[in-house]
């Protein structure tokens, strides 16, 4: 980066535009020509049901950043401090109606640092059987924080206040005096494609937990997913709980990064234990500007993918031998039954007509489709049609 010298810009606390520390004038981002040009318009009327946001491939990523730069300069960061990283945090916490936001580089990491600083010497944490927390991050918080993870809702979204009481009273009585530092809910539920804990029992799970001194985690990875389909504002769910976690890639489209946001005595000094484990980047800012930029207008877009997604499903289940079936209680994934066709030649024909489609579902002809704001780019009635013309094709 030039004379862009790391130990001054910390001595002097100076944000340097990364604009002017590249030579870049934010007026003059370098468009693009040829191949790579008409990849991009292409990319950009792509339906893709294969995720919760955009899926940018590295050609749009890299155009992401040469647009925000053409419009305003982005403020580096050093080692994950100030810049577009304390502006996004700043931002979020707003959102999420929380003192205090931290950045951080994994979802993984969010969760593992919320239940550790808030276990407070107690060491049992109260999870999902199928939380990301219990089967998906190594048993981080096992082998990291010395915790003791207690699975509820076997075969179930929801766990219930009766559910955790019975750890309580269980805890209790033992001949060690083992307390319950944290209850973890996840919501939606990733290996639940998306099923939403029941917000009345997560409420009064929640009172429960403040009245007796146990703290509260939402991982809400999937948070604005959420929102999108009840109408609850994330800053409602949130306020329910004590720190709460938001993805920065699965929707807002950064290639990674997430949110712990929380009370500011809390998640002050979080910047410590980000560095112990590794995870104060050295340059977080291609994470974190991408994230803002989507941040703004999401709900907008968001809510337009939804409402084609609807147009769309009625418009399938009009077509020979297939027909949709929302999962239960579930946010914004549905299952799309295919009968009678190849699977594979249908869903190539699907990409060769610009509709991204997952592989085919283990067990049941169909697949699993993720509703997201790319939903919009095209009308529900083209959409379809591409959907008729690969069930004809196959």
């Amino acid at each position: 980066m030039g004379d862009f010298n790391r130990r001054s810009f910390m001595a002097t606390g100076a944000a340097v535009p990364l604009a002017s520390a590249l030579g870049i004038a934010r007026s003059v981002a370098a468009p693009i020509g040829g191949r790579a040009a008409r990849d991009l318009e292409r990319l950009r009327g792509v339906v893709k049901f294969t995720g919760d946001g955009q899926s940018l491939t590295p050609l749009e990523y890299s155009h992401v950043l040469q647009e925000i730069l053409a419009k305003r300069e982005i403020d580096p960061d050093y080692y994950s401090l100030g810049g577009s990283v304390a502006e996004l945090e700043e931002r979020m916490a707003g959102i999420l109606g929380k003192e205090r936001a931290v950045f951080l580089p994994t979802g993984t990491l969010a969760n593992s640092l919320a239940v550790r600083i808030q276990a407070r010497g107690r060491s049992r944490v109260i999870v999902q059987d199928d939380s990301h927390l219990y089967n998906d991050s190594g048993d981080c918080a096992q082998v990291l924080s010395n915790l003791s993870l207690v699975p509820l809702a076997h075969d179930a979204g929801t766990f219930t206040l009766g559910d955790v009481e019975l750890v309580i009273d269980r805890a209790a009585s033992g001949r060690v005096n083992t307390g319950i530092g944290t209850i973890v809910i996840e919501s939606p539920i990733r290996r639940r494609r998306g099923e939403l804990f029941d917000y009345g029992e997560m409420q009064r799970i929640c009172r429960y937990a403040r009245d007796n001194d146990i703290a509260t985690h939402l991982d809400g990875a999937r948070l604005f997913m959420a929102s999108g389909y009840t109408g609850i504002s994330p800053a409602e769910f949130a306020s329910h709980f004590d720190t709460v976690y938001v993805s920065m890639w699965k929707y807002f489209n950064a290639s990674s990064g997430a949110i712990l946001a929380g009370p500011r005595d809390l998640l002050d000094d979080l910047y410590h234990e980000r560095r112990m484990f590794g995870g104060a980047l050295p340059e977080a800012w291609p994470l974190t500007a991408v994230a803002l930029h989507f941040v703004d207008g999401f709900e907008e877009r968001f809510a337009a993918g939804v409402a084609a997604s609807r147009d769309l499903i009625d418009e399938l289940d009009e077509l020979p031998g297939m027909w949709v079936e929302p999962v239960p209680n579930g946010s914004n994934i549905f299952k799309l039954h295919v009968e009678g066709v190849d699977l594979a030649s249908f869903r190539a024909a699907m990409i060769g007509s610009d509709v991204q489609m997952p592989g085919p579902a283990s067990g049941w002809p169909g697949f699993f489709l993720n509703v997201n704001e790319t939903l919009a780019r095209r009308p529900a009635e083209e959409t379809a049609r591409a959907f008729r013309e690969a069930l004809a094709a196959s």
